[in-house]
């Protein structure tokens, strides 16, 4: 072998082996790139998950308490439904009677009744939805209250709570539902929280009453 091919073979090695150092350099680059890239997505998206997680809503502060602060877990929300999307009469409504046999029949006297009461419900949602104000609020919940619908009235009094929170005729009607359902301890707590802010002798008088049925 001459020395000129000698000379040859030596730099073609050292080209080879430069390209295979090259090479090798290119893949750890990316390897190690490829690495900080994962990381960083990886912090970056736990950080802005923590970021969304530990984002603390504003408090208001609210002087008084409303109705509907308070919580409940098997109350559901109030709904108003326009009269325009009311049922037809055929099927049977809030107030409506129940018939099970198409030969069972109200006496007349009760279907009278029924369909005063259903027209008066109805006409005091009418009112409510054309002004949407306390006293609208309060006077379907007492409604409700005569007809001992007390579900319905957890709801009404709730809306009328929000429209005047100074009145103690909400609570109080509230605190009465509660009662006659049978959740005696949260017709004491409701009227508890309301007088620890309002003064009304009337709450402070049905307060002493519940707390003395044993």
């Amino acid at each position: 072998m001459t020395s000129s091919r000698f000379e040859e073979l030596e730099k073609r090695c050292a080209r080879l082996k430069k390209i295979r150092i090259i090479r090798l350099v290119s893949s750890l680059a990316f390897l190690f790139l490829g690495a900080f890239g994962i990381y960083y997505w990886l912090n970056h998206t736990h950080q802005g998950i923590n970021e969304t997680t530990n984002t603390s809503v504003p408090e208001i502060n609210v002087s008084i308490p409303l109705l509907s602060d308070i919580n409940e877990t098997t109350t559901p929300r109030v709904e108003v439904i326009p009269i325009s999307q009311m049922k037809t009469s055929s099927e049977t409504l809030f107030l409506a009677p129940h018939v099970y046999k198409d030969k069972t029949k109200l006496p007349s006297a009760e279907l009278e009744e029924a369909k005063r009461s259903l027209n008066e419900e109805q006409h005091l949602i009418k009112v409510f939805q054309a002004e949407q104000n306390f006293s609208n609020a309060y006077a379907l919940a007492h409604f409700y209250f005569e007809r001992k619908s007390y579900s319905e009235v957890i709801l009404w009094t709730k809306e009328a709570s929000k429209r005047d929170s100074h009145s103690d005729l909400p609570w109080i009607l509230y605190a009465k539902a509660k009662f006659y359902l049978g959740d005696r301890a949260e017709a004491i707590r409701s009227l508890e929280l309301f007088l620890g802010y309002i003064n009304s002798k009337e709450a402070q008088e049905l307060l002493n009453f519940y707390k003395g049925q044993e």
